[in-house]
């Protein structure tokens, strides 16, 4: 008999209560997985009843592809089957269970409706999507993460009242044709992969928002306007998208309060659109994290609109740019719009920390740098990966040659040059 089942043989007398001692106990199990909790049960009564009745169970990936399919079903019906008590935490991972047991799955669902669940994670990277089951849409959660599932809430379903966490990749979200807003209104971070067909949702207290999206016709970010407390804000789009780049402008003066905004390179050169001047309509006060993904300086409209976002972010601390990977031999756009005298009183004055990777200094890049630089006054600490694929050494000793002699505003400034995959660091 396996340790699960040993574990599980006697449950919780109905005359037993947990110490403090006990309580020490769950929470040490609770940090352990599921398999060492399991081998610590054997060890004595008490550390039995303790597995019997512990509130949080997590069904990993590598517990679960450990086992034959047949007999993870079966520990995971014994464990489940032997529980007392209250589970508030559940985490599995279904991937390699079978479409065939998905019922199973839904009694298992069905019974953490009833043991009061606030706490639910279904991961699922490789089998059919599992259609989570109506009941659980009338349960209290207060954090759902779901990948590869069927979100098809009933006609009466309009959200999750206590929800704070919502965390959702590649989920098929099949709504009613009647289901026009979702009610939210504890919810304060909101994740969506790769998913279309998400309507309007209701969350004045929410603080964090990361999209990914194949096609921005599915994403309705207007629909977030009324987000006023929002600090982190990340967009990005897969590369297959070809739509055309929605206005971000307005949406960032509904948003006053961002101190983390992460865009890639579509997201971004949307910021250009419609705008003459040299900053934003609006002023991002509170901002102080910029990171941009597949960026491209040979796109003036991707640079038009990083210039902008530094003249309306007085406050801006640290700035992470990750540039594009371009093909060998591509045709460098020598463009400098650094010395123009607009661009040299843009505000950079908090700026701590500067890091580019995939640096192969380009002209363009290197008046890029020189840029940051000469206007950071109070910059500790600038780190260039060079894409180690395209800089040779010779181009290397060149790099750094022309990065020692440029001009710079802050005294304790220290620049940091290394390859993106491999090589040591030179500190100057």
């Amino acid at each position: 008999m396996s340790s699960y089942m040993c574990a599980c043989v006697n449950p919780l007398p109905p005359f037993y209560s947990l110490s403090n001692s006990s309580s020490i106990h769950q929470t040490i199990q609770e940090h352990l997985s599921i398999e060492d909790a399991a081998k610590m049960s054997v060890l004595s009564r008490p550390w039995r009843h303790v597995w019997a009745s512990i509130p949080k169970l997590v069904f990993s990936a590598q517990f679960c592809r450990s086992k034959p399919p047949d007999t993870l079903v079966d520990v995971i019906n014994t464990i489940l089957s032997q529980h007392v008590g209250a589970i508030k935490t559940f985490l599995l991972n279904i991937s390699s269970i079978p479409s065939s047991q998905h019922p199973v799955i839904d009694q298992w669902m069905l019974l953490l409706s009833r043991n009061g669940v606030v706490d639910l994670t279904l991961q699922n990277l490789y089998n059919a999507p599992y259609k989570l089951p109506s009941y659980m849409y009338s349960v209290a959660l207060e954090s759902l993460k779901l990948s590869n599932c069927i979100f098809r809430p009933p006609c009466s379903f309009r959200g999750f009242c206590k929800l704070k966490k919502l965390s959702l990749l590649e989920v098929a979200l099949e709504f009613d044709v009647s289901t026009s807003c979702l009610w939210m209104p504890n919810l304060f971070s909101l994740k969506v992969r790769v998913c279309g067909g998400l309507p309007k949702i209701y969350a004045p207290e929410l603080l964090h928002i990361f999209f990914f999206t194949r096609s921005t016709k599915t994403l309705m970010l207007d629909h977030f306007m009324d987000c006023r407390k929002l600090k982190t804000v990340i967009l990005a789009k897969s590369e297959k998208n070809q739509d055309k780049p929605m206005n971000l402008t307005y949406l960032l003066n509904c948003w006053p309060m961002i101190k983390r905004l992460s865009l890639d390179g579509y997201y971004l050169k949307s910021l250009a659109y419609g705008i003459e001047e040299e900053r934003l309509p609006t002023c991002l006060n509170r901002l102080k994290a910029l990171s941009l993904f597949n960026f491209n300086f040979n796109d003036e409209d991707q640079l038009f609109s990083l210039l902008r976002l530094f003249g309306s972010s007085p406050n801006l601390e640290d700035l992470l740019i990750l540039l594009t990977w371009k093909k060998k031999g591509g045709m460098e756009v020598e463009v400098n719009h650094f010395e123009r005298p607009a661009y040299r009183t843009l505000g950079l004055n908090k700026l701590q920390k500067f890091k580019i990777e995939n640096f192969h200094g380009s002209r363009t890049k290197m008046l890029f740098v020189r840029f940051i630089l000469a206007s950071a006054p109070l910059l500790q600490e600038a780190i260039l990966l060079e894409d180690a694929e395209r800089v040779h050494e010779s181009q290397c000793l060149e790099i750094l040659k022309e990065l020692v002699g440029f001009p710079r505003a802050s005294p304790k400034l220290g620049i940091i040059c290394k390859p993106s995959k491999i090589g040591k660091e030179v500190l100057y």
